[in-house]
């Protein structure tokens, strides 16, 4: 089955081709954030037959179970992105064109120290806005009623949403596991809806029409693959826009692979460029068994590598 998982599951680069020949065409479009053993969001696309249902997950070993989970039961109506939610739901989906987004029993993060990787903050209000049509919605459950008041308080910082007032202890339509779980041990289920109600658009910084980032770079003067490995741990970029490099590796066919770490509004991407020595210039290309977004970041590290090959 491993094989037939592309089916569901979307690349950057197939996401590319879907974003632009597909997602234009489909009708109602409904996203959950987080699909966990994805029941929820098999059971919503097998109840809307005529939608898309896209589930956005972090978890390789959740993407990998839901996308089984979708080909056994012969689903067709859904796709799975792997990735931080609030930045697919920004970039991937086209302006104002989602009918409704799911946010089922995330992590809260508990702890001061890890507030930052709470999923529903100001930019999350930001990106929902931008991605649902007028008139389309999003829900929240959750069992940590101090999680739900600071979700409803982000919210209502972005005017286009109408933000209801917290509902307690109502099932849903469509449960979860978690749901299930946390009713069977007596704890309360907390429930936030919001409708887009005005205009509102975000700015994606993904490049969806480049494909190529490769650079031929002049070949210096006594160059040597071996100093690439002085490219090591070193950064740049800004607040928004960073990149990282980090191990170098070597091949005996005198080609190099560096490890690079990007971030884009805390969207983080791992990948390998490959660099590879021609008779006068050195060839600076993404490694053939990776697949990033062309990101600022990403296409930054690589202007980057190629100005610091120049140096060496």
């Amino acid at each position: 089955m491993s094989w037939t998982l592309d089916k569901v599951i979307l690349s950057p680069d197939s996401a590319r081709l879907f974003r632009r020949e597909e997602l234009p065409r489909r009708g109602a479009l409904f996203a959950e954030i987080g699909f966990g053993n994805g029941d929820f969001l098999v059971n919503l696309a097998s109840a809307r037959r005529d939608a898309l249902c896209v589930g956005i997950e972090v978890s390789l070993t959740s993407l990998l179970k839901a996308a089984r989970k979708v080909l056994r039961g012969g689903i067709d109506n859904v796709k799975l992105l792997n990735g931080d939610g609030s930045f697919l739901l920004r970039e991937f989906f086209l302006p104002e064109t989602v009918e409704g987004v799911f946010v089922n029993f995330p992590c809260p993060w508990p702890k001061k120290r890890h507030s930052k990787r709470r999923l529903i903050n100001s930019l999350f209000a930001d990106n929902l806005a931008g991605a649902l049509k007028i008139g389309g919605f999003f829900e929240l459950a959750s069992d940590e009623k101090w999680f739900v008041d600071e979700a409803r308080g982000c919210l209502l910082e972005n005017g286009a949403l109408e933000v209801e007032e917290i509902q307690h202890h109502l099932g849903g339509p469509i449960g979860t596991k978690y749901e299930q779980k946390w009713i069977s041990l007596g704890k309360s289920i907390y429930r936030l809806r919001a409708t887009k109600v005005s205009f509102f658009r975000t700015t994606s910084i993904v490049d969806w029409e480049e494909v190529t980032l490769d650079i031929n770079k002049e070949m210096p003067k006594g160059w040597r693959m071996g100093k690439l490995g002085f490219m090591t741990n070193k950064t740049g970029g800004d607040d928004r826009f960073k990149w990282t490099f980090k191990d170098a590796f070597f091949g005996d066919d005198e080609t190099g692979l560096l490890q690079v770490i990007t971030a884009d509004d805390g969207f983080q991407q791992k990948f390998y460029v490959r660099v590879i020595p021609r008779e006068n210039s050195v060839l600076i290309k993404l490694d053939d068994a990776s697949t990033v977004y062309r990101t600022p970041a990403v296409k930054e590290s690589f202007k980057a590598l190629a100005e610091e090959i120049g140096k060496l």
